[in-house]
């Protein structure tokens, strides 16, 4: 059964290795657990619950809260979701950013994962329309945003713009 589970610091070692088959830069999903040690895992963690409070953020930031999508107790991708947007997140990044893991792809996880973050935005009190960017080339990206009803507003040589009422 798929769910959504939010990030915890008692997340193991199961978790580090689903971000491992996550690229640090991949379509434009930035995933800062790539590469690190193991040892260093836990201080990623501890960031990540910071953020989704609000704490130690850079003038720039805005509180995320992360989730995994675990399919019967297995990690098989990662999302975040911004509180709110800046200026800067209307023109790259969004609300929600997702990546499903190199060996779970092409079974659906994508669609389930943004449906589950569109509803947890409602959950946690987003009223406006959620913002989900893409690069214009990632077309299985596009596809997972109109088919969970994303409204393509805007298209730049850089991003593609999907609302979601």
């Amino acid at each position: 059964m798929l769910c959504l589970q939010p990030l915890s610091l008692a997340d193991g070692w199961e978790f580090y290795d689903m971000l491992q088959r996550i690229g640090p830069k991949e379509n434009g999903f930035i995933n800062h657990a790539n590469g690190i040690p193991y040892a260093d895992f836990p201080a990623y963690l501890a960031k990540k619950v910071n953020m989704s409070r609000g704490i130690g953020l850079e003038d720039w930031m805005v509180p995320a809260s992360t989730y995994w999508l675990m399919n019967d107790g297995i990690p098989v991708g990662q999302g975040n979701l911004r509180h709110r947007l800046t200026d800067a997140l209307r023109e790259a990044g969004g609300h929600i950013g997702y990546a499903v893991a190199c060996h779970q792809r092409g079974k659906g996880y994508g669609k389930s994962l943004l449906r589950l973050l569109l509803e947890e935005a409602r959950r946690i009190g987003i009223t406006e329309e959620i913002l989900v960017t893409a690069y214009p080339g990632n077309t299985a990206s596009r596809r997972v945003a109109e088919a969970c009803g994303g409204e393509l507003r805007q298209e730049t040589e850089e991003r593609v713009y999907y609302w979601f009422r």
